[in-house]
């Protein structure tokens, strides 16, 4: 059974001590903007100059007020930003999207194809910034759901999801999808392997504005029936160094494999060349290591 989201128009309002302006989606680039006719949705908007983590900020509002109906929370930077596996994530303030967009579940939804739908989606959005004289440049998906700019050889992330789910008992009632882009920050000098849409494009956007779009085209991905064959065959089409001979830690040591296939639950296969075996991963028991610098792990 699929979604049936009834969304309408855009509604913003503001926790700032300033107003939040309305979004004209048209003086965004979008370079691979489709004609098909898309279904309308709408969501709230609430923004602060500063958080500690937006999903923080989501996640106890929907504690306190409940939710009605989608609604976005976003903030010029964060303080104490959330990445998986209790990682931090940092974004520089007034220069990068940090957002959560908080979600009632409907029915049909599954976490893990949801993550996977979700990672697509932002994904289609980010390439559809891409400007025509960096065509070249893949923007790919690195399990679970990192988002990479590859270009020249080199891989690089430029926003990372957490997507953290609300529970009544067994029920799943409502998820929250964080999710940082590093647009215009500086990225060259990083220990880690990161960039910017500004570093590897060129280009310079208003973060508040590419929230709007991630937030408007998620919706409207997700008011379109869920199917999970398609999902996880579009999912596994943008995966990053799939069917690649590349370098994992693993318990504490590196180990040579390849990350072979991916299933509805989530689940990672690794067919590991120095054990001669294959096995199912949860996206917490392997690091990827990047060959250029020991320190470049995620």
């Amino acid at each position: 059974m699929g979604s049936r989201l009834q969304w309408e128009e855009v509604q913003l309002n503001s926790c700032a001590s300033k107003p939040v302006k309305g979004t004209t989606f048209g003086q965004l680039p979008l370079a691979n903007e489709s004609q098909k006719p898309r279904p309308a949705v709408t969501f709230t908007h609430l923004h602060q100059p500063s958080v500690p983590s937006t999903n923080v900020w989501a996640l106890s509002w929907l504690k306190e007020h409940g939710l009605n109906g989608p609604t976005l929370f976003t903030a010029d930077g964060q303080t104490a930003g959330q990445g998986q596996r209790d990682k931090s994530w940092s974004t520089r303030h007034g220069e990068d999207l940090s957002m959560s967009l908080a979600l009632p579940v409907q029915s049909g939804w599954t976490p893990p194809i949801f993550n996977m739908a979700v990672a697509l989606s932002f994904r289609a959005s980010l390439e559809h910034l891409r400007p025509p004289r960096a065509a070249k440049t893949k923007v790919q998906i690195k399990w679970p759901n990192d988002i990479l700019l590859t270009q020249e050889g080199s891989s690089r992330k430029c926003a990372g999801m957490l997507v953290e789910n609300v529970w009544r008992g067994a029920s799943w009632s409502a998820t929250v999808v964080g999710v940082g882009v590093n647009v215009n920050s500086d990225r060259r000098t990083s220990p880690f392997h990161a960039t910017s849409l500004r570093d590897a494009w060129g280009i310079s956007l208003k973060p508040q504005e590419v929230g709007h779009l991630l937030a408007r085209e998620l919706l409207e991905q997700l008011a379109r029936p869920m199917h999970p064959t398609s999902i996880l065959r579009g999912f596994k089409g943008h995966l990053f160094g799939l069917g690649e001979l590349r370098s994992f830690d693993l318990d504490g040591q590196t180990r040579q494999g390849v990350l072979s296939d991916v299933d509805e639950q989530g689940r990672a296969r690794y067919s590991w060349t120095d054990l001669g075996q294959e096995e199912w991963l949860q996206s917490g028991d392997v690091t990827w290591r990047f060959e250029d610098a020991v320190q470049n792990r995620d």
